[in-house]
């Protein structure tokens, strides 16, 4: 880049005040202080976009813009944007290798209330794999659910791998996030069937009659259900396997599940 390029930045050093906020976007603390979480390159922020989300700050690189029409389409979608060096941006991003862009996207507000009328809701109860995490909100999204709620001891739903592994799915669902299990039932409401998916029980998964209204409970295959969850159970579900397998990765069995039961709303 020449010194004529340089002058033309915004944002050149990695520790630039937009960079060391999109930095302290990284971690849980960071993001409750700002509001905020991070999402980077040009597919998750054009999803925002899209969405019509509220972007609080972003950075793009200008010499790939101008060589990317679609980066720079979006670039020009939101008002503010920074150009900044390459060094600023892998200062400010998560991945190894920097997007592009990366970008603040405001945080949503806390959920309230499940709507009595959505379908199934999903939620996380232990889960700490952010890859999980984020292909359970998009199965999540794909099988039609509107609200995906975590308790807590899940891993953050707002860290920048789920976001990565959501692949947009942050914009498009209500989340609830590290509730403990009290305010997390009230939020559920009290005409919901809680259906936890345990490797114990005795009931196939397409047993179930997933035409009513239901909140799908997966948690870490490493632990089970704990005895408080089962206690709140309306109902448990398995998925019937070969035998010599113990259990499906939370993921999988997750989404199999989510599916079985938009397959049976599709058909009633």
């Amino acid at each position: 880049m020449g010194a004529g390029s340089r002058r033309e930045l915004d944002v050149e050093s990695p520790s630039n005040p937009a960079v060391r906020m999109l930095r302290e976007l990284h971690s849980r603390e960071g993001r409750q202080q700002h509001g905020a979480f991070l999402i980077e390159g040009t597919r998750l922020v054009a999803e925002a976009v899209a969405a019509s989300w509220p972007i609080v700050a972003a950075l793009y690189d200008p010499v790939r813009a101008g060589e990317d029409s679609q980066l720079a389409s979006l670039v020009a979608r939101i008002p503010g944007a920074l150009r900044a060096s390459p060094r600023a941006l892998k200062a400010a991003g998560d991945t190894v290798t920097p997007q592009g862009i990366v970008a603040a996207a405001k945080m949503p507000s806390l959920l309230a209330l499940v709507d009595p009328v959505d379908p199934i809701v999903l939620v996380l109860d232990g889960i700490s794999d952010p890859g999980n995490a984020g292909t359970l909100l998009r199965s999540a999204m794909g099988a039609g659910a509107r609200t995906v709620l975590s308790s807590r001891g899940s891993v953050d739903l707002f860290s920048p791998k789920v976001v990565r592994g959501g692949m947009g799915a942050h914009f498009r669902l209500k989340l609830g996030e590290g509730l403990p299990w009290p305010e997390l039932a009230a939020i559920l409401g009290s005409d919901r069937a809680v259906v936890v998916a345990d490797a114990r029980s005795a009931s196939p998964y397409y047993g179930f009659d997933w035409r009513r209204p239901a909140a799908l409970v997966v948690g870490s295959e490493a632990h089970g259900p704990g005895p408080e969850l089962l206690e709140r159970a309306t109902a448990t579900v398995s998925i019937p396997l070969e035998a010599g397998v113990e259990s499906l990765n939370a993921a999988v069995a997750g989404s199999v599940i989510l599916f079985e039961a938009k397959r049976q709303r599709a058909v009633s």
